[in-house]
């Protein structure tokens, strides 16, 4: 018995390293976007893979965490860099507010699109039954597809309105409901094998 939950939990983490590194990208590449199309729902979202990244670290079988307070302190640096897309959300508020600028409606709606696209597909494979290691991950991949929904939303509700508020309203909507990323990081530390039933 003991045996077969080592194995599972070895399979789960197997794959985390890669689940790091693709987080980490995402979230550049969302953020960047951000930059490039004035969004402050998609600097909001960007949250999710910083996140993503964190946690996978924390939980990474090729990082040596023996160290006392190792974990503990990789999470407190976690945290702080979650401030970073935070920041610059309220910052991109103001510059567009005060530049009298807009979102870029077909960009953002692409860049939500692609995305919402991706977290479907993984729920459909999770569905039957593929993807297993990430069955822990169901209800926030559920959450991160509604993110993405209110993306589109703006983007379409920015090209009819003609306005920033949208974007505004759907980055606020997606920061609140990222408000608890901290806490999984700081959980990921404290508790690693967690997510492992």
């Amino acid at each position: 018995m003991a045996e077969s939950k080592d194995a599972k939990y070895n399979s789960f983490l197997r794959p985390i390293p890669l689940l790091a590194a693709a987080n980490l990208l995402f979230f550049c590449l969302e953020f960047i976007l951000a930059l490039e199309v004035r969004s402050v729902s998609l600097f909001s979202d960007s949250i999710v893979f910083l996140e993503g990244a964190s946690v996978s670290v924390l939980m990474s079988p090729k990082l040596n965490w023996s160290a006392p307070g190792g974990r503990e302190a990789f999470a407190r640096f976690s945290r702080t860099m979650l401030l970073i897309p935070t920041c610059f959300m309220f910052w991109m508020i103001a510059a567009n507010y005060f530049g009298a600028e807009i979102p870029s409606a077909a960009p953002l709606a692409t860049t939500g699109a692609v995305l919402l696209l991706a977290n479907i597909t993984f729920l459909f494979k999770l569905s039957r039954g593929m993807f297993s290691h990430l069955a822990g991950s169901l209800s926030h991949i559920r959450i991160h597809a509604i993110m993405n929904t209110a993306i589109v939303l703006a983007a379409f509700l920015t090209w009819g309105s003609g306005t920033m508020w949208p974007d505004v309203l759907a980055g606020l909507g997606i920061l609140y409901m990222n408000g608890d990323a901290a806490e999984h990081v700081w959980l990921a530390a404290r508790h690693p094998s967690a997510g492992v039933a």
